[in-house]
């Protein structure tokens, strides 16, 4: 299952002029940030007036339930 997470704010000192055309600050955010496990992250990119738009793949049943999972379900737009 692919879910696709869009974010617009942004936690522990990072803003949206960090990220906004850098890819591996976009991921490093959602590893050590948001704690998404690396292998589930699919594409990040700014998108809009400073939204964070996280695609993530392979999601299964289980991994809903998460911590990680439902912290990032909770910070989306």
């Amino acid at each position: 299952m692919e879910s696709i997470f869009i974010i617009n704010k942004f936690e522990d000192g990072y803003t949206m002029d960090d990220m906004y055309d850098d890819v591996y600050a976009q991921e490093s955010y959602c590893i050590d940030v948001l704690e998404i496990p690396d292998e589930k992250i699919n594409a990040t990119q700014m998108i809009g007036n400073g939204f964070l738009e996280v695609v993530l793949a392979d999601i299964d049943q289980d991994e809903i339930e998460e911590d990680w999972y439902v912290n990032l379900s909770r910070l989306s737009a």
